[in-house]
């Protein structure tokens, strides 16, 4: 453990002096020279041009600098297929000259379906750490985004883990076949039926809220007059995840601080869900308590409600009806207008009141914007407003990129509601390839590291990893997904993020601020997930199967290890620092450290000075502490 302990000090202390230029791998063929913007489409130099634009206008005349190759491909990877590149795919793209390599990448990994890497020249048989090659991309990024949207819609636990795999299969066929957005959310807003059939179904289900109570001398509710469920939570729901409204809060009273939202607005889409019957228990305690089968279902009720009129009471006492009407447009609640739709002078035919409700929805003139916001938001760790939710577009929340949010909305509207062509001008865009690290310059006496610049993205903001990101990677550096069987990974997958999020998790899907730094690296240390993948014996595991390969080069067995893990080459500088403790000549100080406040620096403690022990150069247990080290260092964790 004290050698574990000191290469990680090591690692993270070299990781942040050492240079690129530095990088010990064999120097690879001369790069054309070309421009960032080659092969990006027209959308993306907008994206360019309006972003360079704010920064002008922010004071700010030197961002961060690009990316390297490594770091852009890793960032990547992350954000649309859910995990790290394997050893294969890297060399595979630093041996690609091509100029628009970068666009290629992002292309390849929302489409393709059948790729095999390359190296030096040559299609790989095997790669490290996946279980079937060529490579299916396209699934592996619904399987990803399937997962995203899976906790923005249930959050993380209450759902029995059957019914949240018939969500998956759902919502992974939707996006594997790039389904129009509009349609996507159409289909969860108005699903019906069996959930063993339309998956769709458990959303609306998770949300409808609890059965209205009897009043107070007992009587009976009315199920034709009122519905049988308050449809509180699937209200604010659908506004928040689709409309980016936050209307939880005029549940009880107006909104205190955007004065445009009131209370009436709420419970008039809250009637649309009037006529809504669910059939089953979704919650996993209650389905096993009660046996039930492994399914659950929404109905239709036309007799229920059937005058739409909703009961709500106002702070003040006063008992006031609403009747189905939808939430007003923006640019109405700028005027103070109030809404044009609504059922009671829209002939409603033989819709249903949710099939009308989608159609208004999808119709909003916020609809575009907040998910061109949401995207923008999960590859950048905040929205193109001043505070960094994604989902809050209220008069007191400043949108900070008007001109841009506007035009990616238009063009997302006008490309059909195509989500992987959203997520190409995005990720293919000159902010989203900027390094994490800015340079000396200042801004009013301020760094671009100030909080003061983050909505302008001077710099690639770090993000904490998803708990489900997070496992996937360390299985993949761990190769553990190649050695086990489906059914065993998934099982694993769920105990362990099932922990993690126990423990440490936001479990109402708030992505941007789930708590993913020290807590992860503590439970990574100690945890025997982690343990029992490195492989503790010496002729077993990941790290014994890389020693064997390149027995007797230490240099060639940590390139192997840092590409497994933090997805680039060591530096010149780390590998000797590695050599350094690998040979014997390393100290590592255990004293306790010198009381404070006594005036005077103490000088330093040489009583508790230990020397680390050395390793041969085919040591396994030396390369496993090497290898345990990377795996907890922020480079490896974080999302740079």
């Amino acid at each position: 453990m004290i050698r574990s302990l000191l290469l990680l000090g090591a690692l993270c202390a070299a990781a942040q002096t050492s240079a690129a230029a530095d990088d010990p791998k064999p120097t690879p063929p001369p790069v054309p020279t070309v421009p960032p913007t080659a092969g990006i489409s027209p959308q993306t130099q907008k994206i360019n041009e309006l972003i360079a634009k704010n920064w002008e206008a922010a004071g700010i005349k030197k961002p961060a600098e690009r990316a390297t190759d490594n770091e852009y491909m890793r960032r990547v990877f992350i954000d649309l297929v859910g995990r790290i590149p394997t050893v294969e795919e890297i060399l595979d793209f630093e041996q690609d000259r091509a100029a628009n390599k970068r666009v290629r990448l992002v292309q390849r990994l929302l489409n393709e379906r059948k790729f095999t890497p390359k190296v030096n020249g040559k299609a790989v048989t095997a790669v490290s750490g996946l279980a079937k090659v060529p490579i299916d991309y396209s699934a592996a990024y619904a399987r990803n985004f399937a997962e995203i949207w899976s906790v923005w819609l249930l959050t993380r636990s209450g759902v029995d883990a059957i019914y949240r795999e018939q969500l998956m299969m759902w919502l992974e066929d939707q996006l594997d076949n790039n389904a129009p957005y509009r349609e996507f959310v159409t289909g969860l807003v108005t699903a019906t039926g069996k959930s063993n059939e339309n998956g769709a179904v458990h959303f609306v289900f998770r949300h409808l809220g609890d059965a209205i109570q009897a009043d107070a001398k007992g009587q009976r509710v009315d199920l034709e007059e009122f519905g049988k469920y308050d449809n509180v939570p699937v209200t604010s729901r659908v506004t928040k995840l689709f409309l980016g409204i936050q209307t939880q809060c005029t549940q009880c009273h107006d909104h205190p601080q955007a004065k445009e939202w009131l209370q009436a607005d709420f419970w008039g889409v809250n009637a649309f869900f009037r006529q809504t019957e669910k059939v089953g228990l979704q919650n996993n305690m209650q389905k096993k308590a009660m046996q039930a089968q492994n399914f659950v279902e929404l109905r239709e009720m036309p007799n229920w409600n059937k005058k739409g009129m909703v009961l709500y009471e106002r702070r003040d006492g006063q008992r006031r009806a609403s009747y189905p009407v939808m939430l007003k447009d923006l640019v109405q609640a700028e005027k103070e207008e109030k809404s044009s739709k609504n059922l009671v002078s829209t002939p409603v035919g033989t819709k249903t009141r949710r099939q009308i409700l989608a159609e208004w929805v999808t119709q909003h003139d916020n609809f575009e914007r907040a998910y061109v916001n949401r995207l923008w938001g999960h590859l950048f760790g905040r929205g193109l407003q001043k505070d960094a939710t994604v989902d809050d577009f209220k008069s007191d929340n400043e949108v900070v990129h008007p001109e841009l949010l506007a035009y990616l909305g238009e063009q997302f509207k006008q490309y059909n509601h195509d989500t992987k062509k959203l997520l190409e001008w995005l990720c293919t865009s000159d902010v989203y390839q900027l390094s994490h690290v800015t340079g000396k310059e200042k801004v009013g006496g301020k760094s671009l590291t100030h909080s003061d610049f983050d909505p302008y993205f001077a710099r690639m903001p770090l993000k904490a990893m998803s708990p489900e990101v997070l496992f996937d990677s360390l299985s993949l550096a761990t190769r553990a997904e190649g050695r086990l069987k489906e059914a065993e990974y998934k099982a694993l997958k769920a105990s362990w993020t099932g922990k993690l999020v126990r423990n440490f998790g936001d479990d109402e899907g708030n992505e941007l601020s789930f708590n993913g730094t020290v807590v992860q690296a503590l439970l990574l240390m100690n945890g025997k997930d982690l343990n029992d993948q490195v492989g503790t014996a010496r002729d077993k595991g990941v790290v014994a199967d890389v020693v064997k390969k390149h027995r007797g080069a230490p240099s060639a067995i940590y390139g192997e290890l840092f590409l497994m893990t933090v997805s680039r080459h060591p530096s010149r500088e780390e590998i000797a620092k590695l050599e350094q403790v690998r040979n014997g000549r390393a100290t590592i100080n255990l004293s306790a450290p010198a009381p404070k406040g006594t005036g005077t620096t103490p000088k330093p403690s040489t009583s508790g000075i230990t020397a680390v022990p050395g390793a041969l150069p085919d040591d396994v247990t030396f390369y496993q502490d090497v290898f345990w080290a990377l795996l907890n260092t922020n480079e490896f964790m974080l999302n740079h």
